[in-house]
């Protein structure tokens, strides 16, 4: 009889501990498996940027322009993200404090004073390795001083009297007697003498459409509709944190615009898009991709009054105006709140504004049509004023480019109507606005309005307010205190709103889109444009 089949000992034991094993394999499995995969891409190196129309060279008074001399040049000092003046080339912004700045009141030629700034040049190279010089900084005045009258160039070597060469990297800057500006230090240039000295007008013109300058990008390729940009290496500040930056030009902000919704492009700077475009661009920058940035600009728009005293020229006129427009509903439907109804021909937080002496005035239609009747206005056919005859239809002038712009001269046609004036609304080049303005050739006109400096924005301003509104203007260049300044300007703000050579509107909004992933990205209130500090920009790590 055979055996019964016995159980071999220890074999169910085996099988647990393969089991055990098989576990603790997986288990190390996974701890190891994120040290064995490939490592993490480097970061990203390259920007698509979009812009709204192709201009002919780097140089040109164009906003597309202005992006790529931020990044394709570079200045002694330059105004950074909090209006503060920060060196570049230079190697600090001179200032009484520092002793860079003196202001010279002993000299027989500048009988009113005159300040002197020193300045100490970084050792740095242009793009094509030579080393930049004081004599290049003093060669900038000279061509500049030459350029036609009304240019930025002309208008900043006006300030200056003289530029001294103290040695290969100090210079001295003499400003002019009496001068007393804010911003002396953004007066001198620089530019290559090696290359520009007995230039040909074809070599002048090649330089000003791919100049060999010192910014932290160098145009690698400019083709139809495309720009390309690469780093420069050596950079007085440092390598750029990207490689590489690809222009494309659209047509339209419109066509920017869908470019961006479908990945093609990274960046819009402003002015690309604007503030009316808040809620669509809310709700696409609202994902994990884009950001859209929002900041107030140093600039506002108005509504300027034509010269004709028969018309708008009346002061009761323009105060019914005032009265008739709605400035906040305005900022309100257009610029979804975003912006802010502007007080004067200076904004806040400029050191010189002064909003408590130049309150908005609400909206007040009776009002304004009390206004009119007093000035001898009667209600004529289809409920037009008229006065002796003379209808308050008109003309309302926009510049074409801007869709809010033309969206709020609407709204302003709009409220006029409610109280009898016809407004029809017409948009034109800014040329031909900018000729018809010069010459007093229009009735009403939509107009943007630079209020970055008070200087300047008060030179805006000369021969259309009360004469003392002039010599308050001079007073306040030639003062040095900043108290007393800020003084003078507050008495002007009040002297303007009184005889209000236009209606302030809204303080505009610069409007920049930029990936989230990319940093160092700092809107400016002022005019320089986004690529400002673009040898700072870079991505994040994935």
């Amino acid at each position: 009889m055979s055996s019964p089949t016995r159980s071999l000992p220890g074999r169910p034991r085996r099988r647990a501990d393969l089991t055990t094993r098989a576990a603790l394999f997986c288990a190390l499995a996974l701890v190891l498996l994120p040290a064995c995969a490939a490592p993490a891409p480097p970061p990203r190196r390259d920007l698509v940027v979009g812009l709204v129309g192709e201009p002919r060279g780097v140089f040109d008074d164009d906003p597309s322009a202005r992006f790529l001399a931020g990044a394709v040049t570079e200045t002694l000092v330059r105004r950074d993200d909090h209006d503060e003046l920060v060196p570049r080339l230079a190697e600090s912004v001179p200032t009484y404090e520092n002793g860079g700045l003196r202001l010279v009141t002993d000299e027989p030629t500048a009988p009113d004073g005159r300040l002197v700034a020193s300045f100490h040049l970084r050792d740095a190279t242009w793009q094509d390795g030579e080393p930049i010089s004081a004599s290049d900084v003093r060669f900038a005045w000279e061509q500049d001083a030459n350029a036609p009258a009304g240019t930025l160039e002309r208008w900043n070597a006006d300030r200056i009297d003289r530029v001294d060469v103290l040695g290969p990297r100090d210079l001295r800057v003499l400003y002019k007697n009496g001068e007393r500006w804010d911003d002396y230090a953004l007066a001198p240039r620089i530019l290559p003498r090696h290359r520009l000295s007995g230039a040909s007008s074809a070599q002048l013109v090649a330089f000003a459409r791919e100049p060999v300058h010192a910014g932290p990008f160098e145009i690698a390729a400019w083709l139809p509709g495309i720009v390309t940009l690469s780093a420069f290496k050596d950079y007085v500040l440092g390598p750029p944190g990207l490689g590489r930056i690809e222009v494309h030009f659209f047509a339209s902000r419109t066509a920017a615009l869908d470019a961006l919704l479908r990945g093609e492009i990274d960046m819009t700077p402003s002015p690309v898009l604007e503030a009316d475009l808040a809620r669509t661009l809310d709700r696409f920058a609202d994902g994990t991709r884009l950001q859209a940035y929002y900041k107030p600009a140093e600039a506002l728009d108005v509504l300027r009054f034509g010269p004709d005293p028969k018309r708008f020229g009346d002061p009761a006129v323009r105060q019914a105006i005032e009265l008739a427009v709605d400035r906040q509903s305005i900022v309100d439907d257009v610029f979804v709140g975003r912006a802010r109804v502007a007080h004067s021909f200076l904004l806040a937080p400029l050191w010189a504004a002064d909003e408590a002496v130049a309150p908005t005035v609400a909206p007040d239609r009776e009002r304004a049509r009390a206004l009119l009747a007093q000035a001898g206005f009667v209600k004529g056919q289809f409920g037009i004023q008229e006065r002796a005859g003379d209808r308050l239809t008109t003309t309302l002038f926009v510049a074409a480019g801007s869709a809010s712009r033309s969206e709020v001269a609407r709204r302003v046609a709009g409220d006029l109507a409610a109280i009898g004036v016809a407004a029809d609304v017409r948009e034109r080049s800014t040329e031909s606005l900018a000729a018809d303005l010069a010459a007093g050739h229009f009735d009403l006109a939509l107009v943007w309005a630079d209020a970055s400096d008070p200087r300047e924005a008060a030179e805006q301003w000369a021969g259309l307010v009360e004469p003392w509104f002039d010599v308050l203007a001079d007073a306040a260049v030639r003062a040095s205190d900043r108290n007393e300044k800020r003084a003078l300007y507050g008495e002007m703000q009040r002297m303007w709103a009184i005889d209000l050579p236009a209606l302030p509107l809204y303080q505009e909004l610069h409007v920049d889109v930029a990936p989230q992933a990319l940093a160092e990205v700092r809107p400016t209130a002022g005019s320089e444009p986004l690529s400002w500090n673009a040898w700072g920009w870079s991505f994040a790590s994935r």
